[in-house]
């Protein structure tokens, strides 16, 4: 046998072990992680299911429930890239078991508020609690799965989002109707009951999650080695692409704010939607709370259908800029279609599951983007402050459709505005379509050749 024949056969059997390696990873952690973004996604976003009956109970104003659902992302940056930096120092397991004790308590305990001010500081607190969760998984992510691998299990982990809302919205308009169960209101029965999983689920966390890929015992020795080196190589390949940017660097660099723009657009849409849907397509017609709750279900089980296709799809394309200039672009022409056919409601719906599933099709897309550029520490500040500084957006586009409710008389109109800066973001993806450094072509080329080159000194 050659020595070319034997090198095509240790590479086939190196890129056997690495396939069964993620494999094993992404669908055991993928689901489970989802699972726990699932109830996150939940306890953040329930208030506009309770915000059915909770504004008239405790007399909220429309733009005072905005501000107060908005808050939660105030207290999400002030504390996330601490709290991505301490998971980096305590390990996965325990901190992400820490912060769904804490949201899981504070969640619960909304129920029992008794005034707009009081909300208000409830879901700062919230916010506060679980800061450093989404980015602490991104981050934990990198440390599992090579950059080719990324989209593929992010769209699995993010599947939650439209999941959650689609779960959430008919077993919320159930707990409405619950009213009197325990001498609670309906509005409380939602915050009570949805907050206790968290604090289960926190203990599975604990006892289950592995830290690295060293710790899994589901994991081959051999299946181990090749995750590491693997990460080990695209790290060094990355260094020499970008240099290892210092801590401080990291939030005076060009490309990071680039992606923060970029972002901003996705989580105005996202949670102004989350936030305020239930109330816009209730006003489409006479429509109970649980009807209401199934009719918002709808645009989130298309997204759910969707996104996971549209993944793969995009990263048969390569350039994922590219895919995201062309989701948000679909984003911002479905929602203006949803406003243009307000008096007609199936098309507004239609119109809105065009939209939703486009803009839920973006996350994974996105958070593929930053370890392009950042590794190690910057990685870990860097995921956790493009997180949060885009993340003012949850405070921006809640508020701001709030706002535009009370002055117009509808929600519906905070559409356009959600659709103006999908489009900016849109805009700002296809610039990036024509840069080098966020492109995927080139990240899988410079991955591949230092693949090969630690495969080949492994067999000579």
């Amino acid at each position: 046998m050659s020595g070319r024949e034997t090198l095509a056969q240790a590479r086939a059997a190196e890129e056997a072990r690495g396939a069964a390696a993620m494999k094993k990873a992404i669908w055991r952690l993928g689901p489970f992680l989802g699972l726990l973004y699932l109830v996150a996604y939940i306890d953040r976003n329930n208030a506009g299911f309770a915000k059915l009956e909770m504004t008239a109970a405790l007399q909220i104003t429309e733009a005072a429930f905005g501000f107060a659902a908005g808050i939660f992302f105030i207290g999400y940056l002030l504390f996330e890239v601490p709290s991505n930096l301490l998971l980096e120092k305590f390990g996965a397991r325990k901190w992400i078991a820490r912060i769904m004790i804490s949201w899981g308590i504070v969640a619960a305990l909304t129920a029992f508020v008794q005034d707009a001010t009081q909300f208000a500081i409830a879901r700062f607190i919230l916010g506060i609690a679980e800061a450093g969760f989404f980015p602490g998984v991104l981050l934990y992510l990198t440390l599992w799965f090579p950059r080719q691998y990324r989209t593929q299990v992010l769209a699995v982990f993010v599947l939650s989002n439209p999941i959650a809302n689609a779960v959430a919205a008919p077993l919320s308009g159930w707990m409405l109707e619950l009213h009197g169960l325990w001498g609670l209101d309906g509005w409380q029965l939602v915050f009570l009951l949805q907050g206790i999983p968290a604090v289960l689920l926190a203990f599975v966390v604990f006892f289950w999650l592995p830290d690295r890929p060293q710790d899994a015992r589901w994991l081959t020795p051999a299946e181990q080695r090749w995750i590491t080196d693997t990460l080990a190589a695209e790290t060094q390949a990355t260094e020499q692409r970008h240099g290892r940017l210092r801590l401080g660097e990291v939030f005076r660099n060009g490309r990071l704010w680039t992606l923060i723009v970029l972002f901003f657009g996705v989580v105005f849409g996202a949670y102004g939607l989350g936030m305020w849907l239930p109330t816009i397509v209730k006003s489409m017609g006479d429509f109970s709370n649980a009807t209401t709750g199934w009719l918002v279900a709808l645009p989130n089980l298309c997204a759910a259908l969707v996104m996971l296709p549209w993944e793969r799809a995009a990263r048969k394309q390569g350039n994922i800029p590219l895919q995201i200039g062309i989701t948000l672009s679909i984003t911002a022409l479905s929602l203006i279609a949803a406003v243009a056919a307000q008096g007609t409601p199936v098309l507004a719906l239609a119109a809105l599951c065009v939209g939703m599933s486009a803009l839920f099709s973006t996350t994974p897309l996105f958070w593929s983007l930053p370890p392009m550029v950042l590794i190690g520490t910057a990685a870990a500040a860097g995921l956790a402050f493009i997180n949060s500084v885009g993340n003012l957006a949850g405070f921006a586009g809640p508020y701001a459709i709030g706002w535009i409710s009370q002055t117009t008389g509808s929600a519906v109109w905070g559409l356009l505005l959600i659709s103006g800066l999908t489009l900016l973001g849109a805009t700002i993806a296809f610039v990036l379509s024509r840069r080098a450094d966020f492109t995927v072509p080139a990240a899988l080329r410079d991955a591949a050749e230092t693949d090969s080159a630690r495969r080949e000194r492994s067999t000579s």
